[in-house]
Order: structure tokens, then sequence, then C-alpha cells
């Protein structure tokens, strides 16, 4: 079975549906320029660009780019919950 190559407009959509769907209440942009392409991450105050080429997109597999989408949204969330804690007002840390 020939394996099917994507464009790097679908792969960018790719990323973004499941960096949506493993990123619940985020605000998610994206922007690409001279041949780099950025996804912008909202959440909970913080904000976090991932920058990939477009070698890159084209380069890797769809398995290889979950993964590392994986591992973003992971960082993202655990961020999230140290920035929560950390900025708590009653000096108090706990889980939200």
């Amino acid at each position: 079975m020939e394996t099917v190559k994507l464009g790097v407009e679908e792969v960018a959509c790719t990323i973004l549906e499941q960096l949506g769907h493993r990123l619940t209440d985020v605000e998610l942009d994206y922007d690409s320029f001279a041949g780099m392409h950025n996804f912008i991450i909202k959440h909970a105050g913080s904000r976090f660009r991932i920058q990939f080429s477009e070698h890159t997109l084209l380069r890797k597999s769809i398995e290889e780019l979950e993964e590392t989408i994986r591992q973003v949204a992971e960082r993202v969330l655990a961020n999230s919950t140290v920035q929560s804690l950390r900025y708590r007002s009653s000096g108090v840390a706990s889980s939200n």
C-alpha cells in the first residue's frame, strides 16, 4: 500500500485539528511567513508558539507529527497547572 503524502496546507490543518481535540478551552491561531509555520496557543493566561519549517511539515509523517502534538498538549496543560498554582492568592496549593 502506497503512503499518501499531504501538502503543507493539509498538514497545517491536521495539526490545528489535533491541537483542538487535545486542548479544550484554548484559543488557536495559525500563520505562515517565508516558509515558517507558526501555531499559537493561548491557554490559562499563557501563550505558546510552536514553529515548524515548511521542510519539516513535508518531511515528517503524520504519526511523527501526532506524537509531537501530544507532547505539546501535555506541556501546555502542565504549564497551565503550574501557573495556576503559582499565582494562587491564598498561598495554598490545590488542584482546580
